[in-house]
């Protein structure tokens, strides 16, 4: 073989293989989409950095924009990045286009939202139930909390559900551990936040399989069984990715501090 036959080789094997990861428009619609957005968003932010400071306070999950506009603020928290946050863009493209791949998009969607809306719920209202029973400080109820990441690891975790046994194992342990060692080492809001999230993300896939009548042991649900089970629509099902990727938020300092892939002023 002469060394330009290799050459092609090489580039159409690793296109196939960023084909096969990669958000596409025909085969993850919605994982395409949210790339797309959260592109967008992030671009529009960098070149108009002196409203970041106004989009954030208005984003962001916190107690006060929850009871004005809490809609708006949970939604629109998730396409607050920074204009340098290539890391956690690369890694909600992935993790989108792995589950979506696996389970379809409409329930990919679900597993987003439940990532972003009980995560936020538990850790805002939660910590305020706490502080008026004294066990924590208070927190800012105008505190600055904007970001993709509750959506970022309840996709990781639920695409980790989607791998062969011993890579789910390996998958589930790199996340439990990214997201656990900054709750242990900081204890923040945020910081338990994610590790709810990585809850809810395998959580919403051990309950999709039980629905589905499969009493599969949680160390034992595979893709296969996933897509044998009906998790995922005829027109829906495509080729299964094998997802390796994994990310540990930054640790927070306080109970006030803000999520990474976002912005925290």
């Amino acid at each position: 073989m002469t060394i330009s036959a290799r050459t092609s080789t090489v580039r159409a094997s690793i296109a196939r293989r960023l084909a096969a990861v990669l958000p596409s428009p025909t085969s993850t619609p919605f994982a395409a989409a949210m790339t797309l957005a959260l592109s967008v968003a992030a671009l529009v932010l960098g070149l108009h950095s002196d409203a970041t400071a106004d989009v954030v306070a208005w984003t962001s999950t916190n107690v006060d924009n929850l009871a004005d506009h809490p809609v708006a603020a949970m939604i629109g928290s998730a396409f607050v990045l920074p204009g340098s946050a290539v890391a956690e863009l690369a890694l909600v493209a992935v993790g989108l286009a792995a589950l979506e791949r696996a389970i379809g998009a409409k329930r990919t969607v679900v597993i987003a939202l439940a990532g972003q809306v009980i995560a936020t719920l538990v850790t805002e209202y939660g910590a305020q139930l706490a502080a008026e029973a004294h066990l924590i400080a208070a927190a800012p109820t105008d505190r600055d909390d904007a970001g993709v990441s509750y959506v970022m690891c309840a996709v990781l975790a639920a695409s980790a559900m989607t791998l062969p046994r011993r890579n789910r194992i390996a998958g589930l342990l790199v996340l439990v551990a990214m997201v656990g060692i900054p709750l242990a080492w900081s204890p923040s809001m945020t910081a338990t936040g994610h590790v709810l999230a990585v809850a809810i993300g395998a959580g919403a896939m051990r309950i999709a399989a039980l629905s589905a009548g499969r009493h599969i042991p949680l160390f034992a649900f595979a893709v296969d069984d996933a897509q044998s089970a009906g998790l995922a629509d005829a027109t829906e099902r495509q080729s299964v990715t094998r997802f390796h990727h994994g990310r540990s938020p930054v640790p927070q300092t306080s109970l006030s501090a803000g999520r990474p892939g976002g912005a925290s002023l």
